[in-house]
């Protein structure tokens, strides 16, 4: 289980909740086999909206610059206000000054049935607390604001550490399109992205790399890592099947390796581990690659944090990440399940991939360029 300080001495309690089953791959094959050719994924710059923080020439400049490389219309860019900083929001303010004058907009504007993906342009809170524990933003615009499932007596003392009945998400695995599913609550049902990095410029690198994968195919390889350290490297339960879908699908190699860093690696495709902490290098991924590691905080992309976040991962290259904001002990639902590889090479843009690989992603921050789509 992941726990602040010393991971070491923290017990990996027998908590290493559902394992996708071999099933799942035979289903998916057999999804891929017969109904590949009716797949419609993805989208374009009129599904987005655009939101930027008026008072930060960062977040205009790169929303702007999104627009232009997406082809956003003008009416799908949402401006607000926010002084507060990039950190966290309290619930009323995530409500007042973004949740709320969204809905507005996109009903008031006749976007609500066009409207699948959010980017939120930079300097913007990427954490949302309130009464009930905190989420991520991306994850409360996706599909509300989901509260700990409990407040006494929680596994190893800590709220967050809990998996709450409310917060499965009927998107993950479904392989469809996604206002099919509508997987929220209430009017909460978007692909939401945080767009940023820790300057202006790598941002728009972000940008150009998504924009750049389209329709590439890329061929390079796929690593999912298995690490030394047992209480992150959970995931490699999955690896198998991820191997074998996507070996049926034919578009790439996927790789199972024993490594604790990428440090060295060049032209991946794609990377998935889970570590407190490591080096990677700065062109180790193409065009279209995600990647991720399974750590406690990782999501928390600016103020203090030891833990190699997300932000490094789009510093190398790849077009998307994904990380927790705040202790999730290591549930499997938690993170992306390496199937993300699997619904990209289908078709799916990153933020579908992603969001479909996720079970319960409350708590989990997606950063990147939502529409990219290599295949």
């Amino acid at each position: 289980m992941l726990c602040e300080g010393d991971f070491t001495v923290c017990p990996f309690a027998a908590r290493m909740s559902s394992v996708i089953p071999r099933t799942f791959a035979i289903l998916s094959v057999i999804t891929l086999l017969f109904s590949a050719g009716n797949l419609f994924a993805g989208g374009s710059g009129l599904n987005v909206v655009v939101v930027v923080n008026q008072d930060s020439s960062n977040s205009v400049q790169l929303g702007n610059y999104y627009c232009e490389q997406r082809q956003v219309p003008p009416q799908n860019v949402l401006r607000v206000n926010w002084t507060g900083g990039n950190i966290s929001w309290d619930e009323a303010n995530f409500e007042s000054v973004l949740l709320n004058p969204f809905l507005t907009m996109i009903s008031s504007r006749g976007l609500t049935n066009q409207i699948d993906f959010v980017v939120l342009s930079m300097d913007l809170p990427f954490q949302v607390g309130g009464n009930g524990g905190v989420n991520s933003t991306t994850s409360a615009l996706f599909y509300g604001f989901k509260p700990d499932g409990c407040t006494t007596n929680c596994p190893e003392g800590i709220p967050s550490c809990n998996l709450p009945g409310n917060s499965a998400n009927a998107y993950a695995g479904s392989e469809d399109i996604f206002r099919n599913v509508a997987p929220g609550t209430g009017s909460t049902n978007f692909l939401a992205v945080m767009l940023t990095s820790d300057s202006l410029a790598n941002a728009k690198l972000v940008v150009d790399h998504g924009v750049m994968s389209d329709g590439t195919f890329p061929a390079q390889t796929v690593l999912l890592a298995k690490s030394s350290d047992t209480a992150r490297n959970v995931r490699y339960q999955n690896f198998d099947d991820t191997v074998f879908n996507t070996r049926i699908r034919g578009n790439y190699p996927v790789m199972r390796v024993n490594s604790d860093s990428p440090l060295g690696q060049t032209n991946l495709l794609g990377y998935e581990n889970g570590l407190y902490q490591f080096t990677i290098s700065s062109n180790a991924f193409v065009p279209g690659a995600m990647a991720d590691s399974l750590t406690s905080f990782g999501g928390i992309i600016f103020g203090p944090n030891d833990h190699t976040t997300s932000l490094a991962f789009l510093n190398a290259g790849a077009i998307g990440s994904y990380g927790t904001v705040v202790e999730p002990c290591n549930y499997l639902e938690k993170f992306p399940s390496s199937q993300n590889y699997f619904y990209q090479a289908r078709g799916f843009s990153l933020a579908e991939s992603y969001y479909q690989s996720l079970q319960n992603p409350y708590q989990g921050l997606l950063v990147g360029e939502p529409l990219a789509a290599p295949f």
